[in-house]
Parts: C-alpha cells; sequence; structure tokens
C-alpha cells in the first residue's frame, strides 16, 4: 500500500534521514499503519514489550512506548530547520 510523503520530507530528498531516529526513518518508508502493524502492539507478548534490563518474575513497571506519526515528524523536521536558520531558539 502506497502512503504519502509530505513535501517537508520529499524537498531534501531524504537528507532529513540524518536527523530522524531508526522508528522515524521507518515511518517515512513504510507510513505510519505498516509500521504500527510491524510492532504488533497489540501482543503483549511482542518483542517491542520486552523490557530490556532482564526478565522479571514480578511486574516490573511499565515499559511505555513512542510510536512516531508522520505529523510528529514533520514537526520535529520544521522545528529543527527553525533552529538552523535562527528563527527558533534552543
Amino acid at each position: 500500500m502506497k502512503h504519502e510523503i509530505p513535501e517537508e520530507i520529499k524537498k531534501n530528498a531524504f537528507a532529513c534521514f540524518g536527523s530522524l531516529n531508526q522508528a522515524e526513518r521507518a515511518v517515512v518508508m513504510f507510513g505510519d499503519e505498516a509500521y504500527r502493524e510491524s510492532l504488533d502492539l497489540d501482543n503483549d507478548d511482542a518483542p517491542c514489550w520486552q523490557i530490556p534490563s532482564g526478565e522479571h518474575s514480578t511486574f516490573a513497571g511499565w515499559n511505555p512506548q513512542c510510536v512516531p506519526t508522520m505529523e510528529y515528524i514533520v514537526w520535529k523536521l520544521k522545528r529543527l530547520d527553525g533552529i538552523i536558520t535562527g528563527e527558533i531558539i534552543g
């Protein structure tokens, strides 16, 4: 299924990949829905929910997942551009 790639990403011919993490690059390449499906978020035993600190026999706390969206990525790139051009400080 083909997904829409925003102009903010297209205008630099994917040079923005240097500013994105692995999850964000996957969203750009495959789209929001395909990326979410690949994580298998509805399965409590999916690898994305495993706590990297080791196995626990009792409840050890939540393992929060940040699942990026295309809107977030566009916001991040616009903000980065604003910082580079001096329109946004900090």
